[in-house]
């Protein structure tokens, strides 16, 4: 790295940051994959770091959709117990806080944590809740819990998720997700799902139009009402759905370095972001799965300063576009609070 990309990390690593689309599953370092299995028990394929690190994270792997969900296998069935679930909830606000990250929508699955019935669906909940607000408070950062549910679970579960989720307390969740490999499975079978979460008034953020292209970013919106869509990207292949996304004010969450690594992008140069800023469409810049990245949201904003050419005041109305999309339960207290970091 040389003086000058040296100063451009340090200006950006302390630039103030919004993500609203960072999955906890995927923010999780080898290195406490390790401390954790150490301090509480939990069965790994490796026990060196070094020797883990390519099994849950990207590195020289050739790009690819399924390679790059691979790398969730390690982490299913991990948790031991409720100190583990907590810890990995603690950190994951933490090392977003280290790098500037001000408002922060975490997104999980409490099926993915509840390991196949180890644990309860609602203990888990309570455990990342506590977690979440404890590293809150500690490192002044805003999180929003969302939660998520996966088409590869099924509906039935989806269901049992969503309805203990909709009987929680204000506080718990304020948005779903629907991820997955939209590839294999459909989105369509969730449609009282999310009928469901709209009636509750929760926000609705659906993955489509990553792997998959612009007809799941259509039926997301037309269809299921979505207020954001997870990535979204190939909605570029559709130029009167852009105009859907910019009339409706849909923003489109969008994580570079995961794009390229999934091979949904042949290169961030030829990333479609500009094209879609270009329309109108609004758009945000994310991690979506950090640990496994191998990324920072700092490196999601180098790579637009030095391969897309964004400004620093490309940055700022970035955040404050996100911010204007956020989940939050009182969004203009929100940009009161923090619109003016982007002065």
């Amino acid at each position: 790295m040389n003086m000058n990309r040296d100063k451009l990390y340090a200006q950006i690593k302390q630039f103030p940051k919004v993500d609203l689309h960072r999955h906890l599953e995927g923010s999780i370092l080898p290195e406490t994959f390790v401390e954790i299995a150490r301090n509480y028990g939990g069965d790994l394929p490796a026990y060196d770091v070094e020797t883990l690190r390519p099994l849950i994270q990207v590195s020289d792997d050739p790009p690819g959709f399924h390679n790059f969900l691979s790398k969730f296998k390690v982490f299913r069935c991990f948790y031991s117990c409720r100190e583990a679930v907590e810890e990995v909830a603690f950190r994951a606000v933490q090392e977003a806080a280290e790098d500037s990250v001000k408002y922060l929508e975490l997104r999980y699955s409490p099926t993915h944590f509840a390991c196949s019935g180890r644990f309860s669906e609602r203990d888990v909940v309570d455990w990342i809740q506590g977690a979440l607000n404890r590293a809150g408070k500690t490192f002044d950062i805003i999180v929003v819990p969302i939660v998520t549910i996966s088409r590869d679970y099924g509906v039935a579960l989806a269901e049992e998720t969503v309805t203990m989720a909709a009987n929680l307390p204000p506080g718990f969740f304020y948005g779903l997700d629907l991820a997955g490999d939209e590839l294999t499975n459909q989105a369509r079978p969730f449609a009282k799902i999310f009928e469901m979460i709209k009636k509750n008034g929760l926000g609705l953020t659906i993955h489509a139009g990553e792997a998959g292209g612009a007809a799941n970013v259509r039926e997301a919106v037309a269809d299921f009402h979505a207020d954001r869509i997870g990535h979204g990207i190939w909605a570029v292949q559709d130029i009167s759905l852009l105009e859907i996304l910019r009339e409706r004010n849909i923003l489109l969450e969008v994580c570079l370095t995961s794009n390229l690594q999934t091979g949904v992008v042949s290169s961030i140069k030829s990333h479609p972001i500009k094209k879609l800023l270009e329309y109108n469409v609004p758009v945000s810049l994310n991690t979506d799965d950090p640990a496994i990245s191998g990324i920072v949201l700092t490196d999601e904003y180098i790579r637009a300063v030095e391969e897309l050419a964004f400004t620093m005041d490309d940055l700022k109305t970035l955040n404050r576009v996100a911010l204007d999309h956020a989940f939050y339960p009182d969004r203009e207290a929100l940009k009161k609070r923090l619109y003016h970091l982007w002065d």
